[in-house]
């Protein structure tokens, strides 16, 4: 009998083929019938031996990729991209919140310097403003303070001996504050009412009611200074007075010739270019 797997002939009672060895057919014929576990056997030796004699067909199989093989590969050659494209996002998106955050710390910054900047120069304008008020004040209240005294006792003594000698010449007897003696005529009583500023109903200068101000030192801003008043009660043309003045720094003579019974005194610089001269050379001297 032949071989059904090499196609050898073998003896028509063999059981194996005695080239290949695969198991031999018997013919129903000649041959007893075959166990079943003897024809799985010869079955799965004779897979067995195809599958041997096959090998390249299994691993040409084994080794084509299936298509979900392929899909898992290409997904997985795809993932790296994918993970490297969200990288490059999240990186992005980092430095562009790092980049609008450093600029609005930024421009914080800037708008609170400049308001800490203009608050500054604010207070540094008002401080100085403020002290160069005070030191304005300061200035006036030490100016008033200290300014320089025009008058003195000596100089009113040189007024008291100047004016006894004026008065010989102009054959007249007057009464003075230099020597100690108060003036009155009617009623105004000096130097008490310019003292007591009980005189603006009485003096007027040049027609206008004035400030005056009595001081032995003439140191102050007054607009008038008096510092000495004389009169001759005996004038024969009504009462002759005489306030010395400092007006505005300068000095000067006011001269009123009212009667003792008018209710104002009106004063006017005098003429008297010798007693205006006598009362200015003591009055600047040194």
């Amino acid at each position: 009998m032949y071989c059904p797997n090499c196609g050898k002939k073998n003896d028509i009672d063999a059981l194996f083929c005695e080239n290949c060895g695969a198991r031999l057919i018997i013919p129903a014929s000649s041959a007893q019938p075959t166990p079943a576990s003897a024809v799985s056997s010869a079955a799965q030796s004779t897979s067995s031996t195809a599958a041997s004699e096959a090998p390249s067909a299994s691993t040409s199989i084994s080794a084509a990729p299936t298509a979900p093989e392929l899909s898992t590969r290409s997904a997985q050659h795809a993932q790296p991209r994918s993970t490297s494209k969200l990288s490059w996002v999240i990186l992005i998106v980092v430095l562009a919140v790092a980049l609008g955050g450093g600029y609005y710390w930024l421009g914080y910054q800037r708008q609170s310097n400049s308001t800490a900047t203009t608050t500054a120069k604010s207070s540094l304008r008002t401080a100085t403003s403020e002290k160069a008020e005070s030191s304005s004040s300061s200035k006036a209240s030490a100016s008033t303070a200290t300014q320089t005294a025009l008058w003195s006792t000596t100089k009113s003594s040189e007024l008291a001996s100047f004016m006894s000698s004026w008065q010989d010449t102009m054959n007249q007897s007057y009464e003075g504050t230099y020597d100690g003696q108060s003036v009155t005529i009617g009623e105004l009583n000096l130097p008490s009412d310019i003292k007591n500023n009980q005189y603006q109903d009485k003096i007027t200068v040049n027609g206008d009611t004035v400030k005056l101000k009595w001081t032995t030192a003439a140191d102050t801003d007054a607009k008038y200074q008096v510092v000495a008043a004389a009169t001759d009660p005996n004038a024969s043309s009504g009462v002759i007075t005489y306030l010395y003045v400092f007006h505005n720094g300068s000095p000067d003579v006011l001269v009123s010739q009212d009667s003792a019974t008018a209710t104002t005194f009106n004063f006017t610089s005098s003429q008297n270019t010798d007693l205006q001269d006598g009362f200015a050379k003591i009055a600047n001297a040194d």
